[in-house]
Protein backbone atom coordinates (compact mmCIF):
# COMPACT_ATOMS: atom_id res chain seq x y z
CA UNK A 1 0.00 0.00 0.00
CA UNK A 2 1.07 3.54 -1.02
CA UNK A 3 0.58 6.79 0.67
CA UNK A 4 1.69 10.02 0.11
CA UNK A 5 3.20 13.13 1.72
CA UNK A 6 1.23 16.37 0.71
CA UNK A 7 2.96 18.86 0.96
CA UNK A 8 2.07 22.00 3.62
CA UNK A 9 -0.28 24.81 1.83
CA UNK A 10 2.04 28.10 1.16
CA UNK A 11 -0.95 29.84 1.93
CA UNK A 12 -0.74 29.86 5.71
CA UNK A 13 3.15 30.50 5.14
CA UNK A 14 3.26 33.32 2.92
CA UNK A 15 4.80 36.86 4.00
CA UNK A 16 3.51 40.48 2.75
CA UNK A 17 5.76 43.02 3.23
CA UNK A 18 5.10 46.83 4.02
CA UNK A 19 7.29 48.94 3.06
CA UNK A 20 5.84 51.67 5.22
CA UNK A 21 3.41 51.53 7.63
CA UNK A 22 1.46 53.60 10.38
CA UNK A 23 1.94 52.12 13.48
CA UNK A 24 0.22 53.07 17.07
CA UNK A 25 2.44 51.11 20.01
CA UNK A 26 0.61 50.48 23.35
CA UNK A 27 3.15 49.06 26.04
CA UNK A 28 3.92 48.84 29.29
CA UNK A 29 6.93 51.19 28.50
CA UNK A 30 7.35 54.04 25.81
CA UNK A 31 10.76 53.66 24.59
CA UNK A 32 11.36 50.32 22.22
CA UNK A 33 14.98 49.55 22.04
CA UNK A 34 16.23 48.18 18.61
CA UNK A 35 16.06 44.00 18.31
CA UNK A 36 14.27 43.94 21.57
CA UNK A 37 11.09 41.78 20.90
CA UNK A 38 7.40 42.70 22.70
CA UNK A 39 4.37 39.83 22.51
CA UNK A 40 1.46 41.38 21.85
CA UNK A 41 -1.38 41.65 19.38
CA UNK A 42 -0.79 43.68 16.13
CA UNK A 43 -4.38 44.42 14.58
CA UNK A 44 -5.32 46.01 10.86
CA UNK A 45 -7.34 49.15 12.37
CA UNK A 46 -7.80 50.69 8.49
CA UNK A 47 -7.44 49.19 4.70
CA UNK A 48 -4.29 51.78 4.26
CA UNK A 49 -1.91 49.85 5.95
CA UNK A 50 -2.39 51.24 9.50
CA UNK A 51 -1.54 48.68 12.58
CA UNK A 52 -2.19 49.01 16.13
CA UNK A 53 0.16 47.20 18.14
CA UNK A 54 -0.85 46.37 21.80
CA UNK A 55 1.31 44.73 24.21
CA UNK A 56 0.85 42.07 26.66
CA UNK A 57 -0.42 43.20 29.71
CA UNK A 58 -1.32 46.85 28.92
CA UNK A 59 -5.04 47.30 29.74
CA UNK A 60 -7.53 47.37 26.75
CA UNK A 61 -8.90 50.91 26.33
CA UNK A 62 -11.83 50.84 23.62
CA UNK A 63 -11.82 52.78 20.53
CA UNK A 64 -15.06 53.50 19.29
CA UNK A 65 -13.66 56.11 16.83
CA UNK A 66 -11.83 52.75 14.97
CA UNK A 67 -15.28 51.08 14.61
CA UNK A 68 -17.38 51.52 11.53
CA UNK A 69 -21.32 50.65 11.02
CA UNK A 70 -22.66 50.50 7.79
CA UNK A 71 -25.42 53.29 7.66
CA UNK A 72 -26.47 52.26 3.69
CA UNK A 73 -25.39 50.75 0.65
CA UNK A 74 -26.30 51.50 -2.99
CA UNK A 75 -25.27 50.28 -6.19
CA UNK A 76 -22.14 52.18 -6.13
CA UNK A 77 -21.47 53.01 -2.74
CA UNK A 78 -21.60 52.88 1.09
CA UNK A 79 -21.95 55.38 3.88
CA UNK A 80 -19.97 54.01 7.31
CA UNK A 81 -20.65 55.84 10.49
CA UNK A 82 -19.11 55.72 14.13
CA UNK A 83 -18.45 57.82 17.03
CA UNK A 84 -16.84 60.78 15.59
CA UNK A 85 -17.44 60.42 11.80
CA UNK A 86 -19.40 60.02 8.74
CA UNK A 87 -17.43 58.19 5.68
CA UNK A 88 -18.95 57.98 2.39
CA UNK A 89 -17.13 55.62 -0.17
CA UNK A 90 -18.43 55.29 -4.09
CA UNK A 91 -16.90 52.65 -6.58
CA UNK A 92 -17.99 53.21 -9.78
CA UNK A 93 -16.57 51.08 -12.68
CA UNK A 94 -15.29 52.91 -15.99
CA UNK A 95 -17.39 50.76 -17.96
CA UNK A 96 -20.73 52.51 -15.95
CA UNK A 97 -20.02 56.08 -17.82
CA UNK A 98 -18.68 57.91 -21.12
CA UNK A 99 -17.53 61.17 -19.59
CA UNK A 100 -17.55 63.12 -16.94
CA UNK A 101 -21.33 64.37 -17.20
CA UNK A 102 -21.94 60.73 -16.80
CA UNK A 103 -20.54 60.06 -13.96
CA UNK A 104 -21.80 63.20 -12.36
CA UNK A 105 -25.11 62.11 -13.14
CA UNK A 106 -24.25 58.26 -11.33
CA UNK A 107 -22.83 60.47 -8.19
CA UNK A 108 -25.50 62.61 -8.15
CA UNK A 109 -28.25 59.69 -8.51
CA UNK A 110 -26.41 57.63 -5.42
CA UNK A 111 -26.15 61.22 -3.11
CA UNK A 112 -29.87 61.30 -3.68
CA UNK A 113 -30.87 57.69 -2.98
CA UNK A 114 -28.58 57.77 0.21
CA UNK A 115 -29.98 61.22 1.17
CA UNK A 116 -33.93 59.74 1.12
CA UNK A 117 -32.28 56.73 3.14
CA UNK A 118 -30.37 59.15 6.03
CA UNK A 119 -33.38 61.07 6.44
CA UNK A 120 -35.55 58.64 7.99
CA UNK A 121 -32.53 57.61 10.40
CA UNK A 122 -32.06 59.00 14.28
CA UNK A 123 -28.55 59.72 13.59
CA UNK A 124 -27.90 60.42 17.47
CA UNK A 125 -29.13 56.45 18.11
CA UNK A 126 -27.05 55.85 15.54
CA UNK A 127 -23.88 57.41 17.28
CA UNK A 128 -24.97 55.78 20.47
CA UNK A 129 -24.40 52.40 18.93
CA UNK A 130 -21.46 53.33 18.17
CA UNK A 131 -19.94 53.83 21.77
Amino acid sequence: MKTSKTKPSNEATKKTTFPCVDLKFEGNTSIIKEGEKRVGTLTCTEQDEKFRFREKGVEYKRHPELHWRLLDRTKHGRIHINSQHVKVEFYIRHDDYQNGRDLADILANEIETMGEALSDLCLEEEVDKCC
